[in-house]
């Protein structure tokens, strides 16, 4: 959700909503996230603060009034508003990712602590999780499944994933001649990705 305003386009398009690490600190987009009928991801900010997050999950799952497009709106609350675990920056620009299983104990008893419904965390495998390498995000799936599977909090918290895919490869300028190849991001392509979803399903 990167342009609330544009949300009435396409509500009935889509089944899933985010809204990205430098909208989550926006009031506009934490009000907005609040009458959402669909499960609404809130990403941590590329500062990596959690606490600046569980702020924007607990204003979503609250009854909010505002003006959005020049109207009063009385919103009903979005009980299936969650968190994305994205990754961040430090002061030096390099990536610190946050899909580890102690960053996952962190992020489930900060939830603990709150009077959250539904929590779910969704893990982000590209971003600064994976430094933009692709690629990674089939090792990042590979190990939080580990993760899972070791810890009975964990495997109850964790509960999907955020995967960049496209049908090639990679990515490409915005000029380039490769159909289907990303102009923005890098891509697992239609294959990976398939061998992915696969492994998902069938480690469950």
């Amino acid at each position: 959700m990167l342009y609330p305003e544009n949300l009435g386009i396409v509500d009935d398009l889509v089944s899933y909503i985010a809204v990205g690490a430098r909208s989550v600190e926006d009031q506009q987009h934490r009000f907005v996230a609040s009458g959402i009928d669909q499960p609404t991801g809130l990403k941590n900010p590329t500062s990596g603060n959690l606490n600046i997050m569980f702020n924007a999950l607990y204003a979503a799952q609250q009854k909010q009034e505002f003006l959005f497009n020049g109207q009063h709106i009385k919103s009903s609350s979005n009980p299936l508003a969650h968190v994305i675990l994205r990754g961040s920056l430090n002061e030096y620009g390099d990536n610190r990712p946050n899909y580890y299983y102690e960053d996952l104990l962190k992020t489930i008893s900060m939830y603990e602590e709150g009077s959250f419904k539904n929590p779910m965390i969704v893990i982000d495998t590209n971003h600064d999780n994976s430094g933009k390498q692709y690629l990674e995000q089939m090792r990042i799936v590979k190990q939080t499944m580990i993760n899972r599977h070791w810890n009975q909090k964990v495997s109850q918290f964790v509960r999907g994933f955020l995967i960049e895919s496209f049908l090639e490869d990679g990515c490409q300028e915005p000029d380039g001649e490769v159909f289907g190849k990303s102009i923005t991001d890098p891509c697992l392509g239609w294959e990976r990705t398939e061998e992915l979803v696969n492994y998902i399903y069938e480690n469950i």
